[in-house]
Parts: C-alpha cells; structure tokens; sequence
C-alpha cells in the first residue's frame, strides 16, 4: 500500500452537515470516551449508525479501487469534535490493518495532521504533515504513530475517525 492515502471526496461533501448534526445529537445523549483526545470529545462506536453509511460505503469503495489492502472489513468508527485549544496527542492503533480520517468540519488554524511514518527500527521516522481540509480523507497503516495539533480556530474541528481489520 501507499504509506500514507489522502483525497479530497467531493461527493461526501453534501453529507457533511448531515454528518456533522448526527455527531451533536450523539454528542447530547453521550458524554463519549476518553482516547487520545485531550480535551475533545470522542464517540462511542458509530460504525452502525445509518447516517454513517454513505461515508463506509466510500471508503469501501476507495480502499478497494486504490488497493490499501485485500479487504475492507470495518472494526471501529467514531466521530471527534475538536473545540478550540483541544487537540490528540499522539497515538497509534497497534494489531489492525488500516486508520484513517474523515474531515467533516476544519480550516487552517484547527490543527494539522501528523503521521510517522514508523517502519525503520533504527532511526527517527520521518513526519508527515497534513493540513486537513473539509471533505478529506487520509488512510494510513494503523501502526503508525499520529497526533493532532492543538485547534488554533474559533471553530469546532469535526472528523470521523476509523479502524480496519
């Protein structure tokens, strides 16, 4: 696989507020989990809900067309809302095949996206650094560190993140 997958879906674009409101009435009945978010608030898993299927039914499509890996099998999806001056610290997701990322709702100052690129033992990985954009999507190996930085923007940062096994 590529190291590291990103596109912009404009197709999904349309769903973003669909997407976004189903993440604040969850958001209301659920005060979420803590993960790597600091500060933030992460979902329970929403990989059933059907808002989300339209969103699944994309990254199927992609994973298989760009040839990410031999299956897509969905093991987990949440959605995150970043409010200002929170962030992720960095994290991984150790024993499954692919993570990626969703942006629902960002700009420039909510915070780039950071992956190491971790395959060499010996030395430092090298950073990859992505300044996210409403309606991208980044795919990357699930053992690869990542974090998100702190959200500089008077907006809630909103992505829907995911696991494949």
């Amino acid at each position: 696989m590529k190291r590291i997958f990103e596109t912009i879906i404009d197709d999904l674009i349309p769903y973003n507020k669909d997407y976004k409101d189903a993440l604040y009435e969850i958001k209301k009945k659920s005060s979420g989990v803590k993960k790597s978010n600091s500060g933030g608030w992460h979902s329970e898993d929403i990989s059933n809900f059907i808002t989300f299927l339209s969103l699944k039914r994309v990254i199927d499509r992609i994973v298989k067309k760009e040839k990410l890996f031999d299956r897509v099998e969905f093991h987990s999806m949440w959605g995150n809302i970043n409010p200002p001056l929170t962030w992720n610290e960095r994290h991984n997701h150790s024993g499954l095949a692919l993570s990626g990322c969703y942006y629902i709702q960002t700009d420039t100052l909510a915070g780039n996206f950071l992956i190491e690129e971790d395959d060499d033992y010996f030395n430092l990985p090298p950073i990859t650094e992505i300044v996210p954009q409403d309606g991208m999507l980044i795919i990357f190996d699930a053992e690869y560190y990542h974090s998100v930085n702190k959200n500089l923007s008077k907006e809630d940062r909103i992505s829907i993140a995911f696991n494949l096994e």
